[in-house]
């Protein structure tokens, strides 16, 4: 293992004068924290845990599958051929995201928090329709149309999300969450609802700013459609 923080030789497939990207890392867990070298190829990552050590081999294809690169935490785990989790640096994890390409992040993006929504939009289109159904005591309960509407625009977004996706849909889920927010904020302002209520109003106004930034981001990109 490498202690005097010397990068490794460079692969022969370094052609040219300029030497592809090299990037440190430090493997999360073990108390002297030893350090790893990145090598970004074009149809390749290279990883080398010592100065002149074979480096593992890390292929696009691999990417989000048995190697989890997230990019918010500058955080690149792989299980084979052995387990390890490394921390990239700022420049690193930029240098990997452009690698990876936005129409592939954006994809993968989508996919995750699709599905996420999903869970949401049945349960708010079941429970904005529950006051329909028939009370035994004879009450009629409120019927909240704005509720049902809200349910079945975030329904239709994961339908477009799944089969055309588009990075419109960020902004619209994004739309979504603050409007929740209002929402909620209101209800606990005028009904004295329990002021616990703020804790997922504020999951909702995160949610809302990662779909505005998504957006942001990936307006102009491709998206392929995401996968179950």
């Amino acid at each position: 293992m490498s202690t005097d923080g010397t990068p490794p030789p460079l692969s022969a497939e370094a052609t040219g004068t300029t030497p592809p990207p090299l990037f440190p890392l430090i493997e999360i867990g073990p108390k002297n924290r030893p350090q790893w070298w990145l090598t970004i190829f074009p149809t390749h990552l290279a990883l080398a845990d010592a100065p002149g050590a074979q480096p593992y081999v890390i292929l696009r294809e691999q990417i989000m599958k048995s190697v989890i690169f997230l990019e918010g935490m500058r955080f690149l785990s792989f299980k084979e051929p052995r387990k390890v989790n490394l921390k990239l640096t700022p420049a690193g994890a930029k240098a990997l995201a452009d690698w990876v390409g936005l129409s592939f992040l954006a994809s993968f993006y989508m996919n995750r928090r699709y599905k996420m929504l999903l869970p949401w939009a049945v349960v708010w289109v079941m429970a904005s329709l529950m006051p329909l159904v028939p009370s035994p005591s004879g009450v009629k309960p409120h019927f909240d149309a704005v509720a049902l509407i809200l349910g079945l625009v975030l329904l239709g977004a994961w339908a477009m999300g799944k089969w055309r996706p588009h990075p419109i849909l960020f902004l619209v889920d994004a739309v979504w969450f603050a409007c929740v927010a209002v929402r909620f904020s209101l209800h606990v302002i005028q009904l004295d609802r329990s002021k616990a209520w703020f804790i997922l109003v504020a999951l909702m106004v995160v949610a809302a700013i990662t779909g505005f930034k998504h957006f942001i981001r990936f307006r102009n990109t491709t998206i392929s459609p995401v996968t179950a």
